[in-house]
């Protein structure tokens, strides 16, 4: 009997095989692609990847895997420059006071104008002490309300050239300018 569980023992360590990914030891083995590379992993370590189909069955795809697929498609590639429209108009340096004016002259309180903007109270003091800087959106639903310019155009020398694969004006266009 001592034999026969040695020789059972030396076959139960034979079968053993080791998970290339954590490293256990592990009575069966799966062949999956993770990341594009065909390794052998236990079942716990196979959920990382895609299960290569044997002939005649369906390959299983993990969730995890088709998740980060679905998220890589959708994410931008680059930005195109290049097909982003011109803009030729920055914010005037004196919004807040124009701001204030037109809203004294409409004999509108901040609150009133916070209500109409759908915006908060702490934005509009904000904007009128020149703490913050409006956004496209925020510039529009102003100029509408309050019946008022708050961009200008851009002169031809102030402009700053388009490159491709640009990020947008680095620091180094900015000095070009002055």
């Amino acid at each position: 009997m001592y034999i026969a569980e040695s020789v059972y023992l030396s076959f139960a360590k034979v079968t053993q095989m080791q998970c290339e990914m954590c490293g256990s030891n592990v009575p069966a083995i799966r062949k999956v692609r993770i990341e594009g590379i065909l390794i052998e992993v236990c079942s716990k370590c196979a959920r990382f990847g895609e299960e290569t189909a044997k002939k005649g069955e369906k390959k299983v795809v993990s969730s995890i895997v088709t998740q980060r697929l679905q998220r890589r498609e959708k994410r931008p590639v680059y930005r195109d420059i290049f097909n982003e429209k011109d803009v030729s108009e920055i914010l005037v340096e004196d919004y807040p006071k124009r701001i204030t004016q037109a809203r004294n002259s409409k004999k509108i309180t901040k609150k009133e104008l916070a209500a109409r903007l759908n915006e908060k109270l702490s934005v509009i003091h904000k904007l009128e002490r020149g703490d913050f800087r409006p956004n496209e959106k925020l510039i529009r639903k102003l100029e509408k309300e309050l019946e008022i310019l708050l961009r200008e155009k851009i002169t031809d020398e102030a402009r700053v050239e388009k490159k491709p694969y640009s990020q947008g004006i680095t620091l180094g266009d900015l000095i070009n300018l002055k």
